[in-house]
C-alpha cells in the first residue's frame, strides 16, 4: 500500500504507532533507524526516529520530520501520550515538535548494556536488556522522573518478554530458556507510593544495580529460542495462556494449573515417568529441562503426553502409584482436557 525507501544507508530497528496527546490524541507512526549498521560484531554512526502521519485511512505515509539519537533505537514503545523510546542504556520519553522530537524526561544507564524491549502497564515500564535481564522502572508524573527501583540477579540475554500482571514479566533469552520473575509485594506498593520517588532515589544500589532485586517464579529450557511471546486465550471463551514462538518455527504453550489436585497428579505423572519411559538416548530428563538453571515452577507436557503411549500394565502400575485413586483412563482424561479446553 506504501513503500518508503530509506536514505543515507539507514536500517529500519524498530516501529510503533503513537497517539500524542498533545496532538489530541492523533496517531502516528514512529520508525527507529541506525545509520551504517552492522549487526556483527554491532557498529554504527548515528540513529534516528522518524516520524509519519498517516493519510487516506492507513493506507499512505507523510513523513513529518526525523530526530537524531546517539545509537539506533531499538525499543519504542507509546507510553501516556508520548513516545518512549530506548536508545543504547538510556531511556527516553520524547513528544511531539514542530522540527523534530522534544524530550521531556531520560534516564542515564537504565540497564548495564542496550535496552532490546519495552512492556509497560500503568506507569510502570519494564526494560529488557540485551544481556542482563529485566529492570522496572517507574514514571513519577509530579516531578517527571523515570526511576529504575528492581532488577535481576541473573545474567540473562533476553530475546523477548510480556508482563503476565502488574507485577509479573515472563521472558525467553537466546540459550533456549523460558522464565518468569515477579516483582517482591512490599517493593511494589513503595513503588507506587505518590509523591516524587524520592525514597526509591536515596535507595543504595546492591551489586552496581538496584537496592532489590525480582523474585523467580519459573524456569524452563525448550531447546529453542523464544523469539516472541505473549498472554493470550488460544480458544474460543477459554483461559488464557502464555504463547511463545521460537527461531526453528518451535510453537509452545504454558498452560497455568487452576486445582491443586491436577498439580500433584502431574508432578507425580512426571516423577514416574522420568523413570518407567527413559529417553532412548539415556539423558537425565532433569538434566535436560534445567540444562543452564535448575527447572522451576514448570511441569514437562510433553514428557506428560508419553503416558499415552506406554503399554496398558505400565499405565496400570504408574496409575497405582500417583495419590488420589487415579485410573488410566482418568490421567488419560486429564491430559486430554489440557490440550482441548487450553490449546488445541
Amino acid at each position: 500500500m506504501a513503500t518508503i525507501e530509506l536514505e543515507q544507508n539507514e536500517a529500519a530497528v524498530s516501529v510503533v504507532a503513537v497517539p500524542f496527546e498533545s496532538q489530541g490524541g492523533e496517531t502516528f507512526l514512529a520508525v527507529g533507524t541506525g545509520k551504517d549498521m552492522v549487526s556483527s560484531p554491532l557498529s554504527f554512526t548515528c540513529g534516528y526516529v522518524h516520524i509519519y502521519r498517516f493519510l487516506d485511512n492507513g493506507r499512505s505515509l507523510d513523513f513529518i520530520h526525523k530526530t537524531k539519537v546517539e545509537a539506533p533505537p531499538l525499543a519504542m514503545l507509546s507510553f501516556k501520550g508520548k513516545l518512549l523510546v530506548g536508545i543504547g542504556a538510556d531511556l527516553r520519553i520524547y513528544d511531539l515538535g514542530i522540527k523534530q522530537l522534544l524530550r521531556k524526561t531520560q534516564v542515564v544507564g537504565v540497564v548495564p548494556t542496550r535496552v532490546m524491549d519495552l512492556q509497560t502497564q500503568g506507569s510502570r515500564i519494564i526494560c529488557a536488556d540485551q544481556r542482563e535481564s529485566l529492570t522496572y522502572v517507574v514514571h513519577k508524573e509530579q516531578e517527571n522522573r523515570l526511576i529504575p527501583f528492581v532488577d535481576d540477579t541473573v545474567a540473562r540475554y533476553t530475546t523477548s518478554a510480556a508482563m503476565i500482571d502488574y507485577e509479573t514479566t515472563v521472558g525467553g533469552d537466546k540459550f533456549g530458556n523460558v522464565w518468569m520473575l515477579r516483582c517482591p509485594p512490599k517493593v511494589s506498593e513503595v513503588a507506587d507510593e505518590p509523591g516524587g520517588g524520592l525514597h526509591l532515589l536515596h535507595e543504595k544500589g546492591y551489586l552496581g544495580g538496584t537496592s532489590n532485586r525480582l523474585d523467580i517464579v519459573m524456569h524452563f529450557y525448550t531447546q529453542d529460542i523464544p523469539m516472541a511471546i505473549q498472554k493470550t486465550a488460544l480458544t474460543p471463551g477459554g483461559e488464557k495462556v502464555v504463547f511463545w514462538a521460537g527461531l526453528q518455527g518451535t510453537l509452545g504453550v504454558f498452560v497455568p494449573f487452576e486445582d491443586r489436585k491436577d498439580v500433584r497428579m502431574f508432578q507425580q505423572l512426571e516423577l514416574a515417568l522420568r523413570t518407567d519411559d527413559k529417553p532412548l538416548a539415556g539423558r537425565d530428563h532433569l538434566a535436560y529441562r534445567g540444562y543452564y538453571i535448575p527447572v522451576k515452577g514448570a511441569i514437562d507436557g510433553d514428557l506428560c503426553e508419553r503416558f499415552l503411549l506406554l503399554p496398558n500394565d505400565v499405565k496400570q502400575r504408574i496409575a497405582a502409584s500417583i495419590d488420589g485413586n487415579w485410573t488410566p483412563s482418568s490421567i488419560e482424561g486429564k491430559i486430554w482436557n489440557m490440550r482441548g479446553l487450553y490449546a488445541f
